[in-house]
């Protein structure tokens, strides 16, 4: 793995300049916060890195493995392009078609296309600034898509495309809905190009089921062995398909131990954690949620804050976190600081939305970003609150008509439905809520309560029947994941009350696991370290009835714990 970590260094610094180069800034940033990640020992602190002949190739724009692949510039149309960029830089996007022209150089093909359409999407967020109001024209699409399509889908016949080209053209198939089509672009432009991360969230915006994960990620294990570009794929999909945590950890541990401090990393672990607390409750409305209790998504919340004081992204999933905790404190604390850091940002807003004054916030986030999920979702939870359920049901529609996969908006939706007394359509939200979180109880308690209100008794039966079952399921397999991940990190003084958690319910079961001697052997060891030996005794004693090696190893640290007894008692 070592090895394939520098070599993903090389290759993202690479990609960083390309990537620079044709102006998409998502991916830029993230290529940036994954390299700031990168374990300090798999770093060349010995040679200046600009002065170091090996790395002049990755410095330069046009000396690049993929540059290298396109046509070289005339002088005259690197010119242009410097120009060009600038011009992107100042958000002019309608001068760049002006100095650009109709060139087919990749370059400058990619960058007036690209220009275009951002300048298209600009009008159209012009014409639905007014938020759930009677001018707002939620239906307006961008007047320069027809005219970008054809124009790719010409060039595209013709295999003239290159990787950022067909990103661009899977963009606007997408846009149109043909998803099949768009989806088999993407995977070329990653295919030619794999370190275009926006072309990997394009993607992933299009598998919508487990199936598709399943098949997805049997194609790319076999075009793209190796990739850690492909790892952090998957991983997102995990998340946004609620698939098993244990899938995410195999796939992002190997990840965690060579990019430790790692933003992005961390975010993606937390959002994990996030989504699992309290059996899938997040962002659900106050008034029927019970008190919650500390969960894991709190420590890599806060881990992430302290490497990253002023990242903005993924601090209103964790204002989110501290309202269903009930922080008050340390959610003020979170939007004052996010609001001096940058007040006109969508998460700023929505951070600030968690405190009074909750709907002016929500509105301004979603005005600086129409797509903005979390801020929908939120928004018709406040208006159920305030009993106006028509707003509430028009917000919960606008979030899933951004992403049909998200439970809570289906969840919100029912809600609504169900307090207009429309048990029908309830249930269909319900269940498709259900569908995505099958093992969350409350999603059963609510099926069953509707089904009871229609008199349909074998209904109620069974899902009172899967709520129960869900209620009782043990998840002691996850505070032991958790431990992994913070002792993966390097942070086993946070991994030792998680991995004691663990030792604790398991030895109630009775049964000797390899899994439970393993965790025994770590805690006496730790135990030994801090000199507390008659806890050491009793982790190692746990383990010596298990299996090789684990027997020998308790054995080994009786042994030790022995000799500073039988030391005392001669003296």
């Amino acid at each position: 793995m070592a090895v394939k970590i520098l070599s993903y260094q090389y290759y993202v610094i690479f990609g960083f300049t390309s990537i620079n180069a044709s102006m998409i800034l998502t991916s830029n940033n993230r290529a940036c916060e994954m390299l700031d990640g990168i374990k300090k020992e798999l770093l060349d602190s010995k040679i200046p890195f600009t002065n170091n002949e090996i790395h002049l190739k990755a410095l330069s724009t046009y000396h690049t493995d993929y540059e290298s692949s396109l046509p070289p510039l005339l002088e005259e149309d690197y010119n242009k392009y410097q120009f060009a960029k600038a011009l992107f830089q100042m958000r002019q996007f309608d001068r760049i078609g002006d100095v650009l022209g109709d060139s087919k150089s990749p370059k400058l093909y990619f960058l007036r296309l690209y220009a275009k359409y951002l300048s298209g999407e600009k009008r159209k967020e012009e014409l639905t600034q007014d938020i759930l109001s009677a001018k707002e024209d939620n239906t307006a699409e961008s007047p320069e898509l027809n005219s970008i399509c054809e124009e790719l889908s010409e060039d595209y016949e013709k295999d003239k495309l290159d990787a950022f080209a067909l990103y661009l053209y899977g963009v606007v198939l997408k846009k149109r809905k043909s998803n099949l089509k768009a989806a088999t672009v993407l995977l070329k432009s990653i295919q030619a190009y794999e370190y275009n991360w926006s072309a990997w969230l394009e993607l992933a915006s299009l598998i919508e089921n487990k199936k598709m994960f399943s098949d997805i990620q049997t194609l790319l294990d076999r075009i793209m062995r190796g990739s850690i570009m492909k790892r952090l794929f998957l991983a997102k999909l995990c998340i946004h398909l609620y698939q098993p945590s244990e899938i995410f950890q195999g796939i992002m541990i190997p990840l965690l131990c060579h990019f430790p401090s790692s933003a992005y990393i961390l975010s993606q672990f937390a959002l994990l954690f996030y989504d699992k607390m309290v059996r899938g409750v997040m962002g659900f409305p106050s008034f029927f949620l019970e008190k919650l209790e500390y969960n894991e998504s709190l420590q890599f919340f806060e881990e992430l804050r302290k490497l990253h004081p002023s990242r903005l992204e993924d601090m209103d999933i964790y204002s989110n976190l501290l309202h269903l905790r009930m922080d008050r404190n340390r959610l003020c604390i979170l939007a004052l600081e996010c609001d001096r850091i940058d007040r006109y940002t969508p998460e700023a807003c929505c951070v600030k939305g968690e405190i009074p004054e909750s709907i002016e916030y929500f509105r301004r986030a979603l005005k600086l970003n129409r797509s903005y999920l979390l801020a929908w979702i939120l928004l018709g939870h406040d208006y159920i609150e305030l009993k106006d359920t028509s707003v509430a049901i028009e917000c919960y529609r606008r979030a899933i008509s951004i992403d049909d996969r998200d439970y809570r908006a289906w969840y919100g939706l029912g809600q609504a439905f169900e307090v207009r007394k429309l048990c029908n359509e309830a249930i269909y939200c319900y269940q498709k809520a259900t569908d995505f979180r099958p093992r969350d109880p409350r999603m059963w308690r609510v099926l069953a309560s509707c089904y009871e209100a229609l008199g349909r008794e074998m209904d109620n039966d069974y899902c009172t029947r899967n709520a129960i079952i869900c209620d009782n399921a043990s998840d002691n397999t996850a505070t032991l994941q958790l431990g992994k991940i913070f002792q993966e990190m390097g942070k086993i003084h946070v991994a030792i009350p998680y991995y004691h958690a663990f030792w604790e319910k398991a030895n109630k079961i009775g049964t000797i696991t390899d899994e439970l001697a393993e965790i025994s052997v770590t805690l006496a060891e730790n135990a030994i370290n801090e000199n507390r030996l008659s806890e050491a005794k009793e982790y190692a004693s746990t383990a010596l009835n298990a299996r090789h090696p684990h027997h020998e190893r308790a054995r080994e640290l009786l042994d030790r714990i022995s000799l500073p007894e039988k030391k005392k008692d001669t003296f």
